[in-house]
């Protein structure tokens, strides 16, 4: 019986496939094929017989939904572990109707990894390779100066997954959702960049501030469709004399809050948050005057699958907030 394996990793993070390779690393036999996307993915599983692929569902070019309708490209019997953000149940049901063999939610450990192979009936042999008892590790340090920005996109997408996981949950709507991004912005590009959603004929913009663990930050929220009211409605949002700006300042609460409800569950910090307002112009520049000229954004946007009705939420936190949360990327070094 042969124990040699091979493994892909389909997965638009570095910090995944760094993860899978230390992983498999420990054990004899195991051959790793790396992809970025799925259309990289399909290029590696035509051209190699793949045991396992362990798949992510948000990423460029071609996701992971477009891999499993694609499947398969070969004869050879690939086993499917969807490894993914996307906690929504009908993200999951997808999945398995198309034929995945397990579903692990990001971010994952050791453990589940091992018993889901043991489940698949996958059996690897461990290198004899035993840590020296007493010995630590040294502290990795980051390669480049904005590394932990990257490594934070990785947080953030975890918790872009598990707040369209609420709203989907709380409407029964699928939620659509590219990758977030992560940046250093300065204020001219800020300034623009709200200026230019504010001005969109069809949106409306909420803003809302949040505390938490000495980060301080400001949530620009643009709504905009023809669905929004029906939206609210299957969110158990009413309105008061038919006046829609309280649904949409509702929904819009919802969507930073079940963002930052995942951060808490991830950086231990809680966070509260103010009431919503609607955003006018002239407000603009209020909140992007800084002191240094740059602030750490989060920008990420949820679309009804189905329904006209769709958001862009950009979350601003001062320069203090970017070091606390840097201390927090290095912990996890």
């Amino acid at each position: 019986m042969s124990y040699n394996k091979t493994v892909l990793i389909c997965d638009d993070s570095r910090l995944v496939h760094r993860a899978m390779q230390k992983f498999f690393g420990d054990y004899e036999g195991v051959t790793l094929f790396f992809a970025e996307n799925g259309q990289q993915a399909l290029d590696v599983l035509a051209q190699n017989n793949i045991d396992v692929m362990f798949l992510d569902l948000t990423m460029p070019v071609l996701d992971g939904f477009g891999v499993l309708q694609r499947l398969p490209v070969n004869h050879h019997p690939t086993k499917i572990i969807v490894l993914s953000a996307d906690v929504q149940q009908q993200a999951i049901e997808r999945c398995v109707d198309a034929g995945a063999n397990y579903f692990l939610a990001k971010p994952f450990s050791r453990p589940q990894i091992e018993a889901t192979l043991i489940k698949m009936g996958i059996s690897l042999i461990p290198k004899n390779n035993t840590p020296i008892e007493g010995i630590k590790p040294k502290r990795k340090v980051f390669a480049r100066e904005n590394d932990y920005l990257y490594q934070f996109k990785e947080v953030a997408n975890i918790a872009l997954g598990r707040g369209a996981a609420i709203i989907s949950d709380h409407s029964g709507e699928f939620i659509t959702m590219p990758l977030p991004n992560v940046a250093m912005l300065g204020c001219g590009e800020l300034e623009m960049m709200i200026s230019n959603q504010i001005q969109r004929a069809d949106s409306t913009a909420i803003a809302q501030r949040f505390v938490g663990g000495g980060i301080h930050g400001e949530a620009l929220v643009c709504l905009y469709g023809q669905d929004i009211s029906t939206f609210g409605k299957r969110l158990g949002f009413s309105t008061f004399d038919d006046k829609q700006s309280e649904v949409i300042i509702d929904i819009a609460n919802l969507m930073v809050s079940s963002f930052l409800v995942s951060l808490t569950e991830q950086m231990n910090i809680p966070f509260s948050i103010r009431q919503p307002i609607c955003l006018e112009e002239y407000m603009v520049r209020g909140i992007t005057e800084i002191a240094n000229g740059e602030l750490f954004t989060i920008e990420y946007s949820y679309q009804s699958e189905k329904m006209d009705m769709a958001c862009d939420v950009l979350l601003m936190m001062d320069h203090n907030s970017t070091q606390v949360i840097r201390r927090f990327m290095e912990t996890l070094q």
